[in-house]
C-alpha cells in the first residue's frame, strides 16, 4: 500500500509540473516592458513624423496572477530627453546636461532603477499598484508639445485617443476616466494640463511639473533668440541654440506654416511662423494670436467648466527654474480661483529637472490617492 500510495502522489506531482509548463508563466514581480504601436493619429503627417510609437509600460507585482483585478492606468509624460526611456535611464540625458549649459544638474535618478523605485512605492503603500504608460513624444522639431499639428501630427490625440484605446484594449485597466491620470514634466507638464481640459472625459487627475502655463512669459525669451543668432535667424533648429530650437518647436506644434516650401530640407520641414519680427522684435499679432490658442491661461475661459470636473490638479515648479515660469504661475492661480477651480500648487526650492523624481513621487501619490 504504501509503494502504491508512493507512485500515486509521484503521479499527481508530475502531472501539476506538466500543467504548469504548459501554461503561461504567473507574473510574481512587476515588470518594466518596451512596447510599440501603430498611432492612427500620427500616420501621414506632412512632417514624416513616425507613426510608429515606442513606450514604457510597468506593470505592478501579481498583474498576470490576479486575474480578477483591474488596475487605474497613469499617463506619464516625458519633457527632455524627447524618449520614452527619459525616466529609466540616465545616459540619455548626458546630451542635455552641461555645467555651462541651460540644464545644470541631472535628475535625482532613484539608485535602485526607476521600476524598482515604483516598486518601493507601493510597498511602502505611498500609492495603489497601478499600471504607468510612458509614451514616446518626439517629433522631428524635438518637442511636439502634445498638440495637434498640421505640420507635425495630431500628438494630442495620439496620447488621448490612440493610445488611451491600445491600453485600454490590451491591459487589465479600469476603464473610465476615474481609472485615468497624467502627469507630465517640462512640455510633458504642459501635455498634462492641456489634456485635462480638454479630455476631461477621458481623465479624472492630472499633474503637472515645470511646466509652461503663462505664455506672456514666452515674450521675455526674445531678446535672447536674438543674441543666440546675432546673424539673424536661419534653419535648420540647432539643439545648441536651446530656444531658438524651442521656438521653431512651438512653431511646427502652434502656428505651422506648410504653404511656405521655401524652407524645406528632406525629409525635415521647418516650416513654421515665428511670433515675432526679426530684427525688430515687434510681435506678429496674427501668429501669437495662434499660439493663444494653445496658451493654457487663455484656454481657462474656453475650458474652464471642464477643468473645474476633474477630481484632482497638481501643479508646482522650482523658485530656481531656468526659464523662470514659477513667476506667472500667481495670474494662472489667480484666473483658477476666480473659476472656482480647485488645485494643489507648489513653488518649491529647485530648478526646472533637479529634484525630478522627489516631485514625481509627490504628484504620484497625489494621483493616487485622487483617482477613484
Amino acid at each position: 500500500m504504501k509503494t502504491k500510495y508512493f507512485f500515486l502522489v509521484l503521479l499527481t506531482a508530475v502531472m501539476f509540473q506538466s500543467c504548469d509548463s504548459e501554461s503561461e508563466p504567473v507574473q510574481i514581480d512587476s515588470k518594466l516592458e518596451h512596447r510599440v504601436f501603430t498611432s492612427q493619429a500620427l500616420t501621414n503627417n506632412y512632417i514624416r513624423n513616425s507613426d510608429f510609437r515606442y513606450m514604457q509600460i510597468y506593470t505592478p507585482a501579481g498583474y498576470n496572477s490576479n486575474g480578477n483585478i483591474y488596475y487605474p492606468v497613469i499617463y506619464l509624460l516625458h519633457g527632455l530627453p524627447f524618449s520614452e526611456y527619459a525616466f529609466s535611464n540616465k545616459e540619455i540625458w548626458n546630451k542635455w546636461i552641461d555645467p555651462n549649459g541651460v540644464f545644470k544638474n541631472f535628475p535625482d535618478f532613484p539608485q535602485e532603477g526607476f521600476q524598482e523605485w515604483i516598486d518601493g512605492l507601493i510597498l511602502s503603500k505611498k500609492i495603489d499598484p497601478m499600471i504607468i504608460v510612458i509614451p514616446n513624444a518626439v517629433s522631428k522639431h524635438g518637442f511636439s508639445f502634445y498638440s495637434n499639428s498640421a505640420l507635425n501630427g495630431n500628438f494630442e490625440d495620439y496620447i488621448a485617443k490612440d493610445l488611451v484605446n491600445y491600453i485600454d484594449s490590451n491591459y487589465k485597466t479600469i476603464n473610465n476616466k476615474d481609472g485615468r491620470a497624467v502627469i507630465g514634466f517640462s512640455q510633458g507638464g504642459y501635455g498634462a494640463i492641456k489634456l485635462g481640459m480638454k479630455h476631461a472625459d477621458k481623465f479624472s487627475v492630472i499633474a503637472s511639473h515645470s511646466a509652461p502655463l503663462v505664455f506672456e512669459a514666452f515674450k521675455s525669451y526674445i531678446p535672447m533668440i536674438f543674441a543666440e543668432n546675432p546673424e539673424g535667424i536661419k534653419g535648420p533648429p540647432d539643439p545648441s541654440k536651446f530656444l531658438t530650437y524651442a521656438y521653431y518647436a512651438m512653431g511646427a506644434a502652434w502656428s505651422p506654416n506648410i504653404n511656405n516650401q521655401n524652407i524645406i530640407i528632406e525629409p525635415f520641414s521647418y516650416s513654421v511662423d515665428l511670433p515675432f519680427a526679426f530684427p525688430s522684435g515687434k510681435v506678429i499679432d496674427h501668429v501669437w494670436a495662434k499660439w493663444l490658442e494653445n496658451d493654457p491661461f487663455t484656454m481657462l475661459d474656453t475650458y474652464g467648466n471642464d477643468f473645474k470636473s476633474l477630481n484632482g490638479i497638481y501643479f508646482d515648479c522650482g523658485k530656481l527654474d531656468e526659464f523662470g515660469w514659477g513667476v506667472p504661475y500667481e495670474f494662472f492661480i489667480q484666473k483658477l480661483d476666480a473659476y472656482g477651480i480647485t488645485y494643489t500648487n507648489e513653488l518649491h526650492d529647485y530648478g526646472h529637472f533637479d529634484k525630478m523624481f522627489s516631485r514625481l513621487e509627490i504628484s504620484l501619490s497625489f494621483c493616487s490617492d485622487k483617482m477613484k
